[in-house]
């Protein structure tokens, strides 16, 4: 029997690497976390790539170090490099100070600044765009987290036919509060867009349907 898809391709907002040190005498080091110890057996499994930040500036020696971290294995990184102006506005902005507080009700936090908006679509078309570069026709492609809602939606204007997935490891709001979110319709249908939607909890699903 044949696998119902040739490799999978993972997308989040870190790969699971960090580095220190200074430029060209970094060190990598691998991240804990729940995230990674789930989906690097995957990777490893059926092969692929795993899409995300390094959260450094771009480097021939970072690039060096990523393949020799994978060196032997079946799964690549493929780094997404951004300026400090994306890191702020998409990250700290937008993921931090708008969608993480109000998705966990906390209001009186979020700070509805437009121009994070447009930071988070334009890192998120960053993000879809390396997806199109690296993804197979066949892949599986996993998008994770609220940093990223907006990625399927803009990988499948250009691959209708891409297998897409996606979870969501915070919770997901009941309607009254997600009311609040003035760009609530773009990215409930940003969301719609995969093939299937994972949540943490049944009250998550439940908020979201």
């Amino acid at each position: 029997m044949t696998a119902k898809y040739q490799g999978l391709v993972v997308v989040s907002n870190r790969i699971p690497i960090t580095f220190s040190g200074k430029d060209g005498d970094l060190t990598p080091h691998p991240s804990s976390g729940g995230l990674v110890s789930a989906l690097e057996p995957l990777l490893d499994d059926h092969g692929g790539t795993w899409i995300g930040s390094p959260g450094s500036a771009e480097s021939p020696e970072i690039h060096h170090l990523l393949e020799e971290t994978t060196r032997g294995r079946r799964f690549r990184f493929a780094p997404l490099f951004l300026s400090e102006e994306e890191t702020h506005n998409f990250y700290h902005g937008f993921s931090n100070e708008v969608i993480w507080p109000l998705f966990h009700d906390l209001q009186s936090r979020c700070n509805f600044e437009p121009n994070y908006w447009q930071f988070y679509l334009r890192v998120n078309q960053r993000f879809a765009e390396m997806v199109e570069r690296t993804a197979a026709d066949d892949d599986l492609i996993w998008i994770h987290d609220y940093q990223l809602m907006q990625v399927g939606r803009m990988v499948r204007e250009h691959r209708p036919a891409s297998r897409l997935a996606f979870f969501l490891h915070i919770p997901f709001p009941p309607p009254d509060i997600f009311e609040k979110l003035p760009w609530r319709r773009e990215i409930l249908e940003g969301l719609l867009e995969h093939d299937l939607v994972g949540m943490q909890t049944r009250r998550d699903e439940r908020n979201f349907i």
